[in-house]
């Protein structure tokens, strides 16, 4: 059953339950152009987190799956208010753990890093040391979605990645893609003081200087994700065991 967060514009935020439900809880963020469901759910993370005692606890992004999508209002800033309010809503009764992919590990880094009591402990996943939306241009994307304009390939890349699921709209994937890029992450800004696992695909061109994080962290360590690039890496059983078996260790 789906249950929702309201967010503070009230934007409501979709939340999902795999794993053990009588387990030590983690919050799960999918990355840009998935949701909780394709990125968590379809994947088999169930199993790896029931196998290890785990409740997992998966939001859909707001303008993705089944939390609402607004027209505008997709700065860094509302995200970062989307995860206090599904904290809020899931009053636990301490800091659960937390696995992000992609954008939502950009995101868990933020907010770990700026509310240093949230979480226990991180798995960030396909998490890249530069931000890759330094060089989209909005309104070429725009154009481009329309069959308007040639894309570069950042524009084409975000335009692709909009289009590949048929329950997204991907204008307002597009839109949401130019208003966090207005926020650059600056992973030097706020690094998370919590144990943190790194983890990315051996064949990932998107984030393949994920490493160079772990000199930020004060408990930080990597992991490749073996075989793996960055759109298959979710769905690997090596990526699963491994961050399943981490957070059980933090989380105790």
């Amino acid at each position: 059953m789906t249950v929702f967060a309201m967010a503070p514009d009230g934007v409501r935020i979709a939340i999902h339950e795999l794993g053990d439900p009588e387990g030590r809880p983690v919050l799960m963020i999918h990355g840009f152009s998935s949701n909780a469901r394709r990125n968590w759910i379809d994947s088999s993370w169930g199993g790896s987190l029931a196998e290890r005692g785990l409740r997992g606890i998966a939001m859909d992004l707001r303008g993705h799956g089944e939390s609402d999508r607004p027209s505008t209002g997709y700065d860094v800033p509302r995200f970062l208010d989307d995860v206090d309010a599904v904290l809020e809503q899931l009053a636990l009764d301490e800091p659960p753990g937390a696995i992000g992919y992609s954008m939502g590990a950009r995101l868990l880094w933020r907010h770990a890093g700026t509310r240093p009591h949230a979480f226990r402990a991180l798995v960030l996943g396909g998490l890249p040391a530069g931000d890759p939306f330094e060089r989209f241009d909005l309104d070429l994307a725009r154009r481009a979605l329309e069959g308007r304009a040639a894309p570069g390939p950042m524009e084409a890349f975000i335009v692709d990645l909009a289009g590949v699921f048929p329950e997204h709209d991907p204008a307002t994937l597009v839109t949401l893609a130019g208003e966090v890029s207005r926020t650059l992450f600056d992973p030097a800004q706020a690094p998370p003081p919590v144990p943190t696992l790194l983890m990315t695909g051996d064949r990932d061109d998107r984030a393949s200087d994920t490493r160079e994080l772990v000199a930020l962290l004060p408990d930080g360590r990597f992991e490749e994700i073996p075989g793996r690039n960055h759109v298959n890496a979710p769905t690997s059983g090596a990526f699963r065991r491994t961050a399943s078996a981490f957070l059980a260790e933090h989380l105790g």
